[in-house]
């Protein structure tokens, strides 16, 4: 039977690189993504690759795309079996923490909390009626003396305890939805401006350990998975540094 997952953010980096590798797995490629032109040219990408895909207009910033989402993937992909909230933005990374403004932080809890919460309330549903699951990137929940930016780990860490709490109300109600978050480990994508380091990960191995968390049938409810492979060493420095 054809598997079904979303991805958000799927044109680029980790998300491409996850809807690739999942695509040569036989999975049938919804790639989430705000801008047409850049959805459907890696849409087109992965058909050249062999890979089913299909762009949806996915913007976590604008939660009438999300709704519009959930009820066209109701309509024509039913079997819907994963969700993979990839979609996120940094904010300044380099900021001290009290020279934010209120409204600079709300744009980045805007995307990072409020439009995956608004993913995860509109996909349970379908995803309760095929036992799938719900796979968020994250980070650690845990302060850095060397990786600190304020913005980006303070709407992580909020998204963290939403995973917990609402793998939680999963068990008591018997929704048959597994949610979980996956911290791949320092990966070198554009949201860290392409930051090179020998204990980096690439996109290819940080994609990996979250095809490994979408596909390894066991159960992870409300957990953070930490999945760093080569780059456990940079992880721990990064993370348990004060």
């Amino acid at each position: 039977m054809t598997k079904t997952v979303l991805i958000s953010g799927a044109n680029k980096g980790i998300g491409y690189e996850t809807a690739k590798q999942l695509g040569a797995k036989g999975w049938f490629v919804l790639v989430g993504a705000r801008n047409e032109d850049r959805g459907q040219t890696a849409v087109q990408h992965l058909q050249e690759q062999g890979i089913r895909a299909e762009w949806i207009k996915l913007d976590l910033n604008d939660l009438a795309t999300i709704h519009q989402a959930a009820e066209f993937i109701q309509q024509n992909h039913p079997d819907l079996q994963a969700v993979i909230n990839n979609a996120g933005i940094p904010g300044d990374m380099n900021k001290c923490p009290l020279d934010f403004t209120v409204e600079e932080l709300q744009a980045v809890t805007s995307v990072n909390f409020l439009g995956n919460f608004e993913m995860i309330k509109a996909f349970t549903p379908i995803l309760a009626k095929n036992y799938g699951r719900i796979v968020n990137l994250t980070v650690p929940s845990v302060p850095s003396g060397y990786f600190h930016p304020f913005a980006y780990l303070t709407s992580k860490s909020t998204l963290n305890m939403m995973i917990k709490l609402v793998g939680r109300d999963y068990k008591q109600t018997h929704t048959n939805v597994d949610i979980m978050g996956i911290a791949p480990g320092g990966i070198t994508t554009d949201l860290n401006g392409h930051m090179k380091n020998p204990l980096m990960r690439t996109v290819k191995q940080g994609a990996h350990s979250v095809v490994q968390v979408v596909t390894d049938k066991r159960h992870h409810q409300g957990k953070i998975v930490l999945r760093f492979g080569i780059g456990n060493l940079l992880t721990n420095m990064l993370f348990k540094k004060n």
